[in-house]
């Protein structure tokens, strides 16, 4: 039970991506799954190559935000349709990634990766690891909720609520666009990253299917929890994808 919360907890990062895009932008991006693997590929890589884990983790971060910067202009430049914009990307992202790891799968085993104190301590898979990932995801739930408080984040919502009413108010809504999505696929490959160093690999085809995951946290969450405040939603979807993964590992234990 334990490793589902871990899992839970690390898959939220996902899960505020997905809720970034879906319920505040309400764009309907599929470049999730790609973005996902993105994270993983290049933060085992660079890991395997030698770099700091850190420094891994977040260049796969900003391969994300790169991504999602993708979908955006092909949606505000291109004109093209969201849902086709993002399934475009992430067919993209397949080859990119292959590219990246140089082969379908790269372990990282016996590399030293940002969970290798916790598991060489015995810590993974305890309340210790719970408390260090839940610590984590405070901050970045903190900072979104501030984030989207700002001007900035206003205008990002109201470009999700009414784009036309927006642009009529001065906002400059492509600019929305494109940052709602990169920030989201960014928290995504961040997610990504952080799997694959857990995990001890990176797959080619662990990020396939991910975007059910993360709307069924985002819609588990604010099910269980509906409330209007920002902060409160935002908690709701962390909960959402820690239940999720309580689920489903109750139904791979039957």
């Amino acid at each position: 039970m334990i490793t589902a919360i871990d899992l839970g907890l690390i898959f939220g990062l996902m899960a505020l991506g997905v809720y970034l895009t879906f319920r505040v932008l309400d764009f309907a991006d599929l470049t999730i799954d790609g973005s996902f693997t993105s994270g993983a590929a290049t933060a085992a890589t660079l890991i395997v190559a030698g770099w700091q884990p850190l420094t891994a983790t977040l260049a796969g971060t900003a391969v994300g935000l790169v991504a999602g910067l993708v979908t955006g202009l092909l949606n505000t430049w291109g004109k093209i349709h969201p849902l086709l914009a993002g399934i475009l990307t992430q067919i993209a992202l397949y080859s990119i990634n292959l590219r990246i790891m140089g082969k379908a799968n790269v372990p990282l085993l016996r590399t030293t990766t940002l969970f290798t104190p916790l598991r060489d301590k015995g810590l993974l898979g305890t309340w210790v690891s719970v408390g260090i990932l839940a610590a984590l995801l405070a901050v970045f739930v903190a900072a979104l909720v501030w984030f989207l408080s700002t001007d900035i984040g206003l205008a990002l919502r109201a470009t999700g609520d009414n784009e036309g009413m927006a642009r009529a108010q001065g906002v400059n809504t492509d600019a929305m666009t494109l940052l709602g999505l990169s920030l989201s696929n960014g928290l995504v490959a961040l997610s990504g990253a952080l799997f694959a160093q857990y995990q001890g690999y990176a797959d080619i085809g662990m990020g396939i299917g991910l975007i059910v995951a993360g709307l069924a946290s985002v819609i588990i969450g604010t099910a269980i929890i509906n409330n209007g405040h920002i902060w409160i939603t935002a908690l709701a979807v962390v909960c959402g994808s820690i239940i999720y993964r309580l689920i489903i590992q109750a139904r791979s234990e039957e």
